[in-house]
């Protein structure tokens, strides 16, 4: 018994320990966003973006947590993603093309250590996203 109480205490500590880091991302960010919400600055970013992200199906709102996934963290989007009211057609377009094109500074850094050169990495990147939520709301809109 005691074999098996050590890892499982491990494993609790560890995920409470990434529990902690998410709520200190997560709830900062849905707070900020709920601000300027009430303040009417993402009214104004959602009306100005609203014609692009239509072709994606998303709201013009979904301007925020894009940017945030891309310039800064997965989990800074999810904070953002948390105080908006989506549909499951539009958080599946969203997440892909997050998943796709995350932490631009960070992940284009690294895959400048394989030989691909920085803006070539972000270039493809964003646009594989891009592309991938015009298809993928292209799909949902024949369905």
């Amino acid at each position: 018994m005691t074999a098996l109480a050590e890892p499982v205490k491990t494993g609790l500590i560890k995920s409470l320990q990434l529990l902690w880091l998410l709520v200190k991302i997560i709830v900062p960010v849905s707070c900020l966003v709920a601000i300027l919400d009430y303040y009417g600055l993402v009214e104004s970013v959602a009306v100005f973006f609203e014609p692009a992200m239509a072709l994606f199906g998303l709201p013009g709102e979904s301007t925020i947590a894009l940017l945030l996934s891309f310039f800064v963290s997965f989990y800074a989007a999810l904070g953002v993603i948390t105080a908006m009211s989506l549909s499951s057609q539009q958080i599946t377009v969203l997440a892909v093309m997050i998943g796709i094109c995350h932490e631009l500074p960070v992940e284009t850094a690294i895959c400048s250590y394989t030989g691909l050169r920085i803006p070539v990495s972000a270039a493809l990147r964003i646009f594989t996203a891009l592309s991938a939520g015009l298809i993928l709301n292209a799909i949902y809109n024949l369905l």
